[in-house]
């Protein structure tokens, strides 16, 4: 072969690497390749938290699934990646519950700090943690947020539903069936009960069960909460439990199909894109206007 030619062609070989497509945006199923480029378009990705604890007949991860379908979602908006994060958050006022997990919020602020300084390390500087249905996930996100800020100086993001949900005003029958969606999005579908599946006696408390008026009160008054008051449930069914359920599989898979494009339009109203945008231009601000004012060494 002609000098010319061997060196012609080691010339143009790299220009027709070959990489196989992205066939999905869960980071945890990416080649090395396919993640090495992936951040040369992109450094977003999402990260979902949640808790495996009761919910009476409803999957004990329930309480995942939801941000996890909308990490997925967040993540073909913006050509990101997501990955799952922290399942195990603390279950705050199910702890009693045999299927309920307990960890302290504490230990899932630092298990998440370490996954946020390894991505941060790997090239993913825009990272989005999502919580949903959730009540106590702020006690671990949101510390989470504000320390790895403070040791880092790189604003990460924060995404709440039960409390972002309220500004897009939603009637209830335009997310009725996300809990089918959420599932079908997470390929969990089949986790969801059929009316039948469970008898009355296993669908609810065993006995009675004593009124706390003093719980009550203070919720009224609106003192009570998983941020603001330390409580238990008075008992292992009487948590997430729902008595709406489909009749047959079909049914199921219906309302699942309902469900992903309510969540679809939930998604494509949050305006996540911009966002992004945003919390780059942000991030500049930060390390060229804050950082040399008020630091001088590195962090």
């Amino acid at each position: 072969m002609p000098l010319v030619l061997i060196v012609l062609l080691s010339i143009l070989t790299p220009l027709f690497a070959q990489v196989r497509k992205l066939h999905t945006r869960d980071f945890t199923r990416l080649s090395q390749v396919q993640v090495g480029e992936a951040l040369k378009q992109t450094d977003i990705i999402f990260i979902p938290v949640g808790a495996v604890e009761t919910n009476g007949i409803q999957p004990s991860n329930r309480d995942y699934t939801w941000p996890l379908a909308y990490a997925k979602l967040m993540a073909e908006e913006t050509g990101g990646l997501y990955m799952p994060g922290l399942v195990w958050s603390y279950p705050g006022t199910t702890s009693l519950a045999p299927s309920s997990i307990y960890s302290t919020p504490q230990a899932g602020t630092a298990f998440l700090k370490g996954l946020a300084h390894s991505l941060l390390r790997q090239g993913f500087r825009r990272q989005v943690y999502i919580s949903a249905s959730h009540g106590p996930a702020p006690l671990t996100v949101g510390t989470l947020v504000r320390e790895f800020f403070e040791e880092t100086r790189v604003p990460i993001l924060y995404i709440n539903m039960d409390t972002y949900l309220p500004r897009l005003q939603l009637t209830a029958e335009q997310r009725s069936r996300t809990l089918y969606g959420a599932h079908s999005i997470a390929g969990y579908l089949e986790d969801l009960p059929l009316r039948g599946d469970y008898g009355p006696k296993e669908s609810g408390p065993a006995a009675p069960i004593p009124a706390n008026d003093g719980l009550t009160a203070l919720g009224k008054l609106g003192f009570a909460g998983s941020l603001t008051l330390g409580s238990w449930v008075p008992d292992v069914m009487s948590h997430g439990g729902d008595s709406d359920l489909p009749a047959t599989a079909a049914d199921r898979a219906a309302w699942a199909r309902q469900g992903e494009e309510q969540l679809r339009v939930i998604v494509k109203r949050m305006r996540i894109p911009e966002a992004m945008d945003a919390l780059r231009k942000h991030d500049r601000y930060t390390q060229e206007i804050i950082v040399p004012k008020f630091f001088h060494t590195k962090p």
